[in-house]
């Protein structure tokens, strides 16, 4: 399964199967495509990454539509048996709903590979969002969605020259992310240079993107440090995953780097197991072991002075201690 696949996880079973066709059927998208409908028509992308606009941002929308109305228009995927699901729009959507309409400006695309709707879905996002605003989920799941959309050859410019149109009828200058299909260290090397990350950076954040949901969520909460869920992308088996976010909600654990690190290494050992996942994630396998042994000590200046003068050594000093403790022991019956 693809890394695109596992982000709409599930999706095939909700809207039927995906159609195939050529990229080059795919239509231009003019002003006179542009029509209206009802929202309780449209049907929201499965798995859709992005979250919802919340608070000022969502108040601002709605206040911009209360005054303007929906001035992009929502793009629709149009299945079969009439099924119309959003790939950008959500927000307006949502915010036009609040804002008291009950539909609002679409234009239906058709003949729409899986692959071109989520990129689609990725990019006309990416373009309407901060990348510095996603969060740690949503930055995973749009680097590893660009990265494969990358390869695909001949797909990326003719989808990227739509979305523009779209979102920018008017021809206003906008950032040329068009990009040639290369091998893959340059083409992350690109993706590293449109959104300001280092191809490091973007190789960590494609790891992440194959976590389970619910471990993703808890590097979103902080719960796990980022690095420390590039290291845990690397036990690939889900269900270990998924135990792991099982323990850690149950027992309110923090992921950090030298954790992660051990749970990785038992894992590269076939020896990761419920018992020492919950060892590792309590902290009971990172403490060191207690020792008998009495702790190193100094003594003050001022006891060594009350006993001892400047003409010995340390080493004469210490042997006297050492008998004198000695017969002190042996007296106490020690």
């Amino acid at each position: 399964m693809s890394l695109l696949d596992k982000v709409v996880n599930g999706a095939v079973n909700s809207i039927h199967e995906f159609g195939r066709s050529d990229v080059n059927a795919v239509k231009v998208i003019t002003d006179s495509d542009v029509s209206e409908m009802e929202f309780n028509l449209m049907k929201p992308f499965p798995g859709h990454i992005f979250r919802l606009y919340e608070g000022q941002q969502l108040e601002d929308m709605v206040e911009s539509i209360k005054q303007f109305g929906i001035l992009i228009p929502i793009i629709l995927w149009q299945k079969d048996n009439n099924i119309h699901i959003v790939l950008s729009g959500h927000n307006r959507v949502n915010a036009g709903k609040i804002a008291g309409l009950t539909k609002g400006p679409v234009t239906i695309k058709t003949n729409l590979t899986y692959e071109e709707a989520v990129l689609i879905v990725t990019e006309t996002n990416l373009r309407q969002r901060s990348f510095s605003d996603l969060s740690h989920s949503e930055r995973a799941l749009c680097l590893s969605q660009h990265y494969e959309a990358m390869k695909c050859q001949g797909k990326r410019t003719d989808l990227i020259k739509e979305i523009e149109t779209l979102l920018n009828p008017h021809g206003d200058e906008a950032d040329d992310t068009s990009v040639q299909v290369e091998q893959k260290s340059e083409s992350r090397g690109k993706i590293g240079n449109e959104y300001g990350l280092s191809a490091t950076n973007v190789t960590r954040y494609i790891r992440l993107a194959t976590l389970t949901p619910a471990l993703l969520e808890f590097v979103d909460t902080g719960d796990i440090a980022f690095l420390a869920a590039y290291d845990l992308s690397f036990i690939e088996d889900k269900g270990i995953q998924t135990l792991i976010a099982n323990i850690i909600k149950r027992d309110g654990c923090k992921v950090d780097m030298k954790k992660a690190a051990l749970l990785r290494e038992y894992y590269k050992s076939k020896k990761l197991n419920e018992t020492v996942i919950k060892q590792i994630l309590s902290g009971e396998k990172t403490r060191k072991p207690k020792s008998d042994k009495p702790k190193p000590f100094q003594l003050k200046p001022a006891v060594v002075g009350k006993y001892f003068t400047n003409g010995e050594t340390s080493a004469e000093i210490e042997e006297t201690i050492d008998k004198a403790l000695t017969l002190y022991f042996s007296n106490q019956g020690g």
